[in-house]
């Protein structure tokens, strides 16, 4: 049996909060109908959240609410009540994203406790600390997140350590995806993702040859149940099962499956349910270093349940095949013969072995025969379901004396309760009330969540007290055990204020290259910050940066596990050339909060709103870059606070994903990541989707870079927010750099300064250029 673990079930309606409690969960996480990451599910509005605490509290079970998406300004205040109401009605944790909706909860006085959504992007020990100093008390790791890393956060910090076990995976670094907001503006940061990483793409190499289309972005479901002794050994506290979206039955299975392993009763058959109620296929994960085909499904983004059987011949108008279970009438049934599929519902039942079918497709001998549906599973569960089930033991004790109050104490494992009614116990005329009687009517306890253990009855001979009082007795006294489970909270405020430093900034051009190469094609370096990824700095760039007195500014990376960042750090404190960092990951926070240097917050810290800028500024941050699913709109909103103090993503092209995962790995049948430096395929390839965009790809780091297929060009949108009050600017540049370095300081000097050469070169490049979000935002902000 496995010690000290909170199993962690999800709920999208009140079906599967229900299905989940009866399988065993100690805790469930769900969403409201706002603020949730997954907006599509069902969600709770806030009676529905108050039933559902209610009903799980009664049972010893914790409610968890996700308010997991960064948050506008116009947002932040509703969303702050709706914490004060969570709070109000006993919900024991919420669950963020947005730093500084998650760091002014945490400062508040409200009991309830800040969580740290995987969507915050923490993957080591610097992460969790920085969100620890948040306030914060418990932390949910990136599933990227390495064995040791889980092991140091536990061990170093006084979090509760949380990660997922089983369910689906994004196959971004979570929280560090546009790529469904930056292709139609459904972004996954505003529980809105339309799942790009589910769709098929081509393979097209810098050389231009082709690889054939497929899901080269589909990950396969994680699955726990064979690692997860390992997991709670290196920290993991609470096992997180993914499936808000899922039905009632899939959450039962999958939850009950995993009670059973932590209690050491887990059978083969327990493991095939779990394949068979919803499969992608399985991985153990990144953390145990799955790789290449064994982490990524390339056959079918979707349900494939569990391989029964496979085609042995096939005749003219029949197939042979060989079933490895039996097939019962009603079952789903989906064959795969090698790049295309069809499914049908079995009529009859099909005993295991050697079987003839009637073909309706042409098929081959390789073709696999799978089961995505199991009537006779999907009934069990059922069955299960209806099983009225107790969850805390109860003993009563009965005092009825003629001339006195009729009295009940009821007592758990946890709270004691006396009451006593006001009326009075008479001598029966006639026939008494019963013992057995009164036994009968006490232990009365449908509906509830008790189980009588215990009953003693102190009665005098030949009373009368009317069965009605001997019911009502019971029932309120019920009421008044219920109330000890149900703590509702004193209702307490949010309050926040806007921070703001008195320093003003002065305008500022920042050019982010990644190579000596590059930074040798700028020929003028008056007015200019020069960014350059720490894990790209060499002596060679030391040296040409001290002979051109260039102002250096190194660039965190987006993910690191904690040796990497502290290799990072070493570099960093290796050289006096860098005047400033551009800090990618809550990770950094922590890890440079004594350094004296200057501190920008990059795009990767998902700046959306003044509370969070507020926050940032006041631990020092001297400007801050906004995240790019910010429409113009909102930016001169947050400019007429913080204009001088923020920076705008202006050139280039955007990482859209940042992943462990190299999609060139699937086709070159890559098991592990060793060899990626020496790989031809590091320095680029391209996915190209159904509409023939192009998405470069690059490897950098044992790290996978998705770009938007369009690079941003805001040359003519500059002055609109210069006019707003912003200074301060970022180029990501790639070709072009000296020209583009050129237009654009002539047009921060509000030069008349035309030349469309930048602009074409990139258009015939990448077939054109883009505003981002500057005119739409995403669809739901």
């Amino acid at each position: 049996m496995i010690d000290r673990v909170e199993l962690l079930a999800p709920a999208g309606g009140m079906e599967s909060l229900i299905s989940a409690v009866k399988a065993g969960a100690d805790a469930i996480y769900l969403g409201t109908d706002k603020f949730s990451a997954r907006a599509k599910a069902f969600n709770f509005n806030r009676e529905e959240v108050k039933a559902a605490v209610e009903y799980a509290h009664l049972r010893g079970v914790k409610i968890y609410v996700t308010a997991n998406i960064l948050l506008l300004d116009s947002e932040i205040d509703e969303a702050f009540k709706l914490v004060e109401y969570l709070n109000e009605i006993g919900v024991d944790g919420i669950i963020v994203q947005d730093m500084g909706f998650g760091i002014t909860i945490a400062k508040s006085n409200l009991p309830i406790e800040v969580h740290a959504s995987t969507q915050m992007a923490i993957n080591n020990l610097y992460g969790a600390k920085t969100v620890e100093e948040f306030g914060f008390k418990r932390v949910v790791l990136a599933r990227e997140t390495c064995l040791e890393d889980m092991s140091s956060v536990s061990n170093n910090t006084n979090l509760d350590v949380e990660g997922f076990v089983h369910g689906a995976l994004c196959v971004s670094f979570s929280g560090e995806c546009l790529m469904s907001s930056m292709i139609g503006g459904r972004s996954g940061n505003r529980g809105d993702c339309a799942q790009a990483c589910r769709k098929r793409y081509k393979i097209i190499g810098l050389d231009g040859r082709e690889c054939e289309s497929k899901y080269y972005l589909s990950p396969k479901d994680l699955n726990s149940l064979n690692t997860l002794d390992t997991l709670v050994e290196n920290g993991i506290f609470s096992l997180k099962i993914e499936g808000r979206m899922k039905n009632p039955e899939y959450v039962y299975q999958v939850v009950s499956s995993y009670r059973k392993a932590i209690d050491n009763t887990l059978t083969k058959i327990d493991k095939d349910n779990v394949e068979q109620i919803f499969s992608r296929g399985f991985t153990s994960g990144l953390a145990f270093g799955e790789f290449g085909k064994d982490f990524i499904t390339i056959e079918k983004p979707s349900n494939r349940g569990r391989e029964i059987g496979k085609v042995l011949n096939v005749g003219r108008d029949f197939a042979e095949v060989e079933l490895f279970d039996s097939i019962s009438c009603g079952d789903g049934i989906e064959i795969f013969d090698k790049n295309k599929s069809f499914g049908f519902r079995a009529e009859k039942d099909y005993p295991k072995g050697v079987n003839r079918w009637s073909l309706l497709k042409k098929l081959n001998a390789t073709a696999k025969i799978y089961r995505n549906y199991s009537e006779d599973l999907d009934r069990a569960i059922k069955e299960n379901l209806n099983r009225d089930i107790k969850y805390r033991d109860i003993s009563i004790e009965v005092r009825f004396k003629i001339g006195q109050h009729p009295n009940i104490k009821l007592s758990t494992d946890d709270f004691t309760v006396e009451y006593e009614s006001e009326y009075i116990v008479e001598k029966a005329q006639k026939k008494g009330v019963s013992r057995d009687k009164i036994a009968e009517n006490i232990s009365k306890f449908g509906g509830t969540v008790y189980n009588l253990i215990d009953l003693k009855l102190e009665i005098d001979d030949n009373i009368f007290i009317p069965i009605s009082e001997i019911n009502n007795l019971r029932r309120v006294a019920l009421e008044n055990l219920d109330k000890k489970y149900l703590y509702d909270r004193n209702f307490e405020k949010i309050n926040y204020t806007l921070y703001k430093p008195e320093k003003k900034n002065e305008k500022n051009l920042s050019v982010e290259v990644y190579s000596l190469e590059d930074l040798k094609k700028i020929k003028n370096f008056d007015g200019l910050k020069v960014c350059i990824p720490i894990d790209r700095f060499n002596r060679e760039l030391e040296e040409l940066t001290i002979k051109e007195n260039i102002k250096l500014s190194g660039v965190f990376q987006k993910f690191q596990s904690t040796r990497e960042l502290e290799e990072s750090l070493k570099i960093l404190k290796s050289t006096e050339v860098f005047g400033e960092v551009y800090l990618n990951n809550l990770s950094q926070i922590s890890l440079l909060k004594d350094l004296s240097i200057d501190k920008v917050a990059d795009i990767g810290l998902n700046v959306f709103n003044k509370v969070t800028i507020s926050n940032l500024l006041e631990m020092g941050f001297t400007r801050i870059c906004l995240s790019p699913e910010l429409n113009k709109e909102l930016i001169r909103e947050i400019a007429k606070d913080y204009g001088e103090y923020i920076e705008v993503v202006s050139h280039g092209l955007l990482p859209v994903m940042t992943m462990v995962h190299c999609p060139m790995s699937v086709n070159l049948g890559c098991s592990i990541d060793s060899n990626c430096k020496a790989c031809k395929y590091s320095k680029g390839f391209y996915l190209e989707d159904a509409r023939g965009e192009k998405f470069l790809v690059e490897r950098n780091s044992n790290i996978s870079e998705i770009f938007n297929s369009h690079p941003i060009m805001l040359s003519d949108k500059i002055k609109t927010y210069m006019d707003y009050g912003i200074g301060s600017f970022k180029l990501n540049l790639r070709e072009d750099i000296y020209k583009t370095i050129e237009l654009y300081k002539n047009i921060l000097n509000r030069k008349d300064f035309e030349d469309k050469t930048v602009k074409n070169n990139l258009i015939n490049k990448y077939g054109n250029i883009t505003y981002g979000h500057y005119n739409r935002g995403v669809l739901n902000g």
